[in-house]
């Protein structure tokens, strides 16, 4: 091994190693700070402003200053450009505007969607990327009606006005990574808007290391009479197993609420999302992306998708009325202390591999850190657990260089036939990144194969 390799490699070691085992202040101050000021009041008013609109459907009218989707993309370009104007030019404010395919029955074949898209530019790594937004379009019960009243106050203003307050209260502050802030158009005809953006940005090579998809997130009384307001649902997909990219950062969400908003839950649900529906999230993991999406704990369908009526003596119709904008700004502060923590962190370690040795019942891990790292901790659940239950610091895996340069950690007494095993990035100032795990062997894959190809099968 390289002499200077292993001289950085113990000058890391050391660094780590005195690293205290609980979070030390200054990421805990900043994201103290940010999610101290977020507006409830703010959140309101961007909810009632863009239902005033009285619809925001793709087909309704953009040639007016106080109707329809055109003049809610303007206002929204203005409050996003009003936050870039107080940055020096950190955040950059533009509109991706696409002609893009459309299936829904009864729609044009092709749709114009207009998304309303704000960058805040990274310090010192600008190249790795976090998404966070919500959909501003709107419709009622009649899909393809694009003049009819469709106010979308939590379906969704509510998620559109989270991505807004949390570009306002996170643009005071500078991170290494980049953070782009969304207004997607086009959600309610098939995640058009989302859609065509997330490939935009795939095509273009960008390194999104994260989206937080914020739908549905306004609405804390359940259609069986109780509240449901001390948490919010964290939806993932995994196309395999229980620790994809989309579950490490759903874990990293949990984390972040945990450490920076322990009054307020996130509660895992290891499903793509509600059963049989979609988000804007699905857009970027479709393009291989972390993703996940942020909903209220139980929906009331007599607010979605309804045109504004009373039937029966019931009230229909996504209305402001039925907002909680505490619940909202709660929402809110779980999204911006996600996005301060994991921007503020180093890249996510590579881990190469990961084996049980066959003398003891400890777990060998080997892995890679990325550059500008203080550190590393490991964690460990049980396979049927939801989220991470230990963590184990880096003094105590006492990695060791090997000789390709990688490192190789031991976590005693972890059994890894019953565990899975993750390891995390620790900044400077502690933040954290999302939790690398290795890969699930599939025993199918182990196989040996004949000369043709196909799978031997036992004797």
């Amino acid at each position: 091994m390289n002499p200077r390799c292993c001289i950085a490699v113990a000058v890391a070691f050391a660094l780590a190693c005195s690293l205290p085992a609980q979070e030390p202040a200054p990421i805990r101050a900043k994201v103290g700070k940010a999610i101290a000021a977020v507006d409830p009041a703010r959140i309101e008013a961007t909810v009632r402003t863009l239902v005033g609109f009285g619809t925001r459907h793709v087909l309704s009218r953009t040639d007016s200053e106080t109707e329809g989707t055109g003049a809610a993309r303007k206002w929204l370009r203005a409050q996003f450009d009003a936050i870039a104007a107080t940055t020096g030019g950190r955040l950059q404010v533009t509109l991706h505007d696409e002609m893009a395919p459309c299936v829904r029955p009864n729609m044009p074949k092709e749709i114009r969607v207009v998304n309303v898209v704000a960058t805040l530019l990274g310090a010192s790594d600008p190249e790795r990327i976090y998404v966070v937004g919500g959909h501003y379009d709107s419709r009622n019960s009649t899909g393809e009606d694009g003049s009819g009243a469709a106010p979308g106050a939590v379906d969704d203003a509510s998620g559109t006005a989270v991505a807004l307050e949390a570009c306002r209260v996170l643009a005071a502050e500078s991170f290494p990574a980049t953070i782009v802030f969304v207004a997607f158009d086009g959600e309610e005809q098939g995640l058009v808007g989302s859609g065509a953006l997330a490939k935009a940005m795939a095509i273009a090579g960008k390194k999104v290391d994260g989206m937080l998809g914020c739908d549905i997130v306004g609405n804390t009384l359940g259609m069986d009479g109780a509240r449901y307001d001390r948490h919010v649902r964290c939806f993932s997909y995994a196309a395999s197993g229980s620790d994809s990219l989309g579950r490490s950062l759903a874990r990293a969400v949990a984390f972040a609420a945990r450490t920076h908003v322990p009054d307020f839950g996130v509660k895992l649900i290891l499903r793509g999302d509600r059963y049989g529906r979609g988000g804007d999230h699905r857009s970027f993991f479709e393009q291989g992306y972390p993703a996940v999406r942020l909903s209220e704990p139980r929906e009331d369908f007599s607010r979605q998708h309804q045109d504004v009526v009373a039937r029966e003596g019931k009230p229909y119709g996504d209305l402001p009325e039925w907002c909680d904008f505490a619940y909202t700004a709660n929402v809110t502060r779980v999204v911006i202390a996600t996005l301060a923590e994991l921007a503020s962190a180093p890249p996510p370690p590579r881990v190469i591999n990961a084996q049980l040795r066959r003398d003891r019942y400890d777990t060998e891990l080997v892995y890679e850190l990325p550059g500008n790292v203080a550190g590393c901790e490991f964690v460990w659940r049980e396979t049927t657990e939801a989220d991470w239950t230990h963590t184990i610091d880096m003094a105590a895996a006492a990695p060791q260089a090997t000789k390709s340069g990688r490192l190789l950690a031991t976590l005693k007494g972890v059994c890894l036939d019953d565990a899975v095993v993750g390891v995390r990035s620790i900044g400077a100032d502690g933040s954290r990144s999302r939790v690398a795990t290795p890969p699930e062997p599939d025993r199918f894959d182990q196989r040996p194969r004949t000369a043709a190809g196909s799978t031997e099968t036992g004797k």
